[in-house]
């Protein structure tokens, strides 16, 4: 019965010192991203490391400590976080999104395009990866690819102003001004500030 008591006890003990340091993760995570907030990026890392420290498996430190690196233009770091987070849940979509970001800047744009089809194979409804899919077509001067996958993310987000002004880029580049003033029309319609003066400049009135 003492043994039983004390087994008891190490499984109360080592619950306490879960949820303990979960509590603390959650602490730090939370003063992260109140740094992130105000662009103090390197303090925010400094919190995300401690989250991490108490929690491995907090998914949204390793997120967050990635767009963090990101800011600071510290891309492979990024990458390894990202990488960490899908480690915790390969399901999470955006993050196979946010790494293809962070490859592409670093011109790994295989790589990025693997990222993008994936989240978009785990979630076709959702217009960013298509978007930022269409963005690496048109690096790679794909310009009809890009247009359709900047269509893709129009369909599914119809007030999608940047995926409005990047398919008139690439209607541009494909000798299509017409249809790129149309695209550019509808950016500046709802907001885009950059497709307003591209309107003036390529458009007439």
């Amino acid at each position: 019965m003492r043994r039983l008591l004390i087994y008891i006890g190490f499984l109360i003990l080592s619950a306490f010192i879960h949820l303990w340091g979960q509590s603390k993760a959650q602490v730090y995570w939370k003063s992260g991203n109140a740094k992130f907030n105000i662009e103090d990026y390197e303090g925010a890392i400094q919190d995300y490391d401690k989250a991490i420290e108490n929690d491995p498996r907090l998914l949204n430190a390793y997120i967050n400590r990635g767009l963090s690196e990101v800011r600071l233009k510290r891309y492979r770091e990024a990458i390894q976080d990202y990488d960490k987070a899908l480690e915790v849940d390969s399901s999470h979509v955006v993050t196979y999104t946010i790494r293809g970001i962070a490859e592409d800047s670093l011109l790994n744009y295989n790589r990025a395009i693997q990222d993008y089809n994936k989240a978009i194979t785990m979630k076709p409804n959702d217009a960013w990866p298509y978007y930022n899919l269409g963005n690496v077509k048109y690096k790679l001067a794909d310009y009809q690819g890009a247009i359709q996958d900047y269509s893709k993310a129009i369909s599914i987000a119809p007030r999608y102003e940047q995926a409005y002004y990047s398919r008139g880029l690439a209607k541009q580049k494909n000798n299509d001004l017409n249809g790129a003033c149309l695209d550019w029309r509808k950016a500046s319609q709802f907001g885009d500030s950059t497709a307003i003066a591209v309107v003036k400049k390529h458009c007439g009135k």
